[in-house]
């Protein structure tokens, strides 16, 4: 009998310990992975391209925010600069382009709007909005006469994603809130 019971008190202790765990697990994956996933450029018709792959796991906050019709912002930065020696890099490119995710209340789609172009493409769900935001491809950089064609350089990509127009005022109400996700610098080296 003091056999069985000290077996279930050891079920019980594991079990109490497992339902525990799973609140904090969930926690950590409610936001799920935001990073970028891979990245490289490529020299097209005397441009530099750069092509980005995106994890955009969204903040609970901002999730939140955009499904209740705020409208959320891509922001991406890249640079390029050339190792130089015995002196700093030089950097040859800092950019930041920017996309806009809104909901379009009228129409019940999802519009993506590059920022630099002002082109809108609509989608049926957010998932399919997220996903083509994860997927930017030909942003020119930079033409031969900035980053020579047989020259090694660095390149380095972030993104961050944040809520969009919201007047000064709700912000400073709700500064406590986590809007913004940054991923980490993505950098690797282009050699020709």
């Amino acid at each position: 009998m003091q056999l069985k019971r000290g077996r279930l008190w050891i079920v019980a202790i594991v079990a109490l310990a497992g339902a525990a765990a799973l609140p904090a697990a969930r926690a950590q994956g409610s936001d799920g992975r935001f990073e970028v996933r891979n990245a490289y450029v490529e020299l097209v018709n005397g441009a530099w391209q750069l092509d980005v792959r995106l994890d955009l796991a969204l903040a609970d906050a901002a999730r939140q925010a955009f499904e209740e019709g705020v409208p959320l912002v891509l922001k991406l930065d890249y640079e390029a600069s050339v190792e130089r020696r015995l002196l700093p890099a030089d950097d040859i490119v800092s950019k930041t382009r920017v996309w806009q995710l809104a909901y379009d209340a009228i129409s019940q789609r999802y519009v993506v709007t590059d920022a630099a172009t002002g082109e809108h493409v609509s989608h049926a769900t957010q998932a399919e909005a997220l996903e083509a935001l994860g997927r930017i491809s030909g942003i020119v950089i930079a033409n031969t006469s900035k980053l020579p064609q047989g020259q090694r350089f660095d390149m380095r990509v972030r993104a961050t994603v944040e809520i969009g127009d919201l007047p000064a005022a709700v912000r400073m109400l709700l500064f406590w809130k986590n809007w913004s996700r940054t991923t980490d610098w993505y950098a690797w080296q282009v050699r020709p």
